[in-house]
């Protein structure tokens, strides 16, 4: 039922709608389906007089045959011009009618005019609506003395059930039409939020919700940690392009969650290769600590994952710890980075390491060598020259 609920008020969309547009779609839609049945009552509440006859079927009937073409041209906005142009008409035809503003208060259906346009169409496209709406109002005050001399007044049940369905109806469809309207909107801000979450760490997305447009700030204590796929492009090139994105997906997934156990921020990940970072952008004093906590989970991670897969491909780790800078960079498709001889160090630390071990600067060694039993590694680093670096042992 819901299925088939979606797809009759989904009927105006197309595929490269965005969500407020299809949003704005589907309340069209859905104010149509409540045209065709609203003018009902009217013969009834004019007490059988011709012109409610007429007019009331013609507008189920505009309704009912603007939503098929709809249906068909995907022309939305001349939709909705139709149906508020054939709205304001009708409300007026029934406040004559009916015996004038006295005799019921029909011309509220008139605001649910520029309501709908609100909706349908966009703040700025509705302000011109409002004025239809004022300009009914006034028509209506008008022309009442002259409707009220020609006009008998209904009898006074029918005058009651008027006034009690021109005040709850309008209200009602208005309260429903704002309330599904937020519900969609807060559903959609959900998602951008989500979206915006996975792609950058949540406090620097707090601070673009703040409206700070350029965020740059320095960090002086961070471990910087880089992981590769040792072998993995050799590797790749003999494999179904599904499998290889499935087994990084998979591997990628497992590092994910040990980040957010640790308190690790995950930068990017490219191509095969993983960054993260302690201490950036929430400081913590145990920076080097908790990044070599990460590193230990993560080929802990990579056992299970080569036996899943059937595999023998193994990673190797590299961390420096120091001062970097970071901040988000772009417009459109944003990142959050670092940059720094950290970052290269850390970088290099993992290219020049060994498949399986945790290799790791003088720097880390140093925070964390009363905790960690290291070996020392004397290693040629492209750009830096000989360095002695550390091999996590009991990892």
């Amino acid at each position: 039922m819901r299925s088939w609920l979606v797809r009759l008020i989904s009927i105006a969309e197309q595929p490269g709608d965005d969500d407020a547009l299809a949003l704005r779609k589907r309340i069209g839609v859905v104010a149509g389906y409540v045209t065709l049945v609203a003018p009902v009552a009217a013969p009834f509440l004019s007490g059988g007089h011709v012109i409610a006859l007429v007019a009331a079927p013609s507008l189920s009937l505009l309704s009912a045959t603007s939503l098929v073409v709809l249906a068909r041209t995907r022309q939305f906005e001349r939709y909705v011009i139709a149906l508020l142009v054939a709205g304001a008409a009708f409300t007026l035809l029934m406040d004559i009618v009916t015996g004038g503003l006295a005799g019921g208060a029909g011309v509220i259906w008139a605001f649910l005019g520029p309501v709908y346009a609100i909706l349908a169409l966009g703040p700025r496209k509705a302000i011109p609506w409002f004025g239809v709406f004022v300009a009914v109002l006034l028509i209506a005050v008008v022309i009442d003395p002259w409707v009220t001399s020609t006009i008998a007044p209904q009898p006074y049940v029918i005058r009651l059930i008027s006034f009690a369905q021109d005040i709850g109806l309008p209200l009602g469809i208005t309260f429903a039409l704002l309330h599904y309207t937020d519900v969609r909107r807060r559903d959609a801000e959900a998602r951008s939020e989500q979206l915006l979450t996975n792609a950058i760490p949540l406090a620097i997305a707090a601070r673009l919700k703040r409206g700070e447009v350029r965020i740059a700030d320095a960090y002086p204590a961070t471990s910087v940690l880089f992981a590769d796929i040792a072998g993995f492009t050799p590797w790749a090139k003999g494999a179904d392009p599904a499998t290889v994105v499935g087994m990084l997906d998979d591997l990628f997934t497992r590092f994910d969650a040990l980040a957010a156990e640790c308190g690790i921020e995950k930068i990017k990940t490219i191509g095969d290769a993983y960054m993260a970072v302690a201490g950036a952008p929430l400081p913590r004093a145990d920076h080097a600590e908790v990044a070599l906590r990460m590193a230990g989970e993560m080929l802990v991670a990579v056992e299970d994952w080569r036996g899943t897969h059937g595999v023998t491909l193994q990673i190797r780790i590299g961390i420096a710890s120091g001062a970097v800078v970071a901040g988000v960079i772009g417009r459109q498709r944003i990142l959050f980075d670092l940059w720094g001889e950290t970052v290269n160090a850390a970088s290099r630390m993992e290219s020049s390491g060994v498949p399986g071990r945790i290799q790791v600067t003088s720097s880390t060694y140093e925070l964390t060598r009363d905790r960690h039993e290291f070996e020392p590694r004397e290693v040629e680093i492209k750009g830096l020259g000989p360095m002695t670096t550390y091999l996590l042992v009991e990892a």
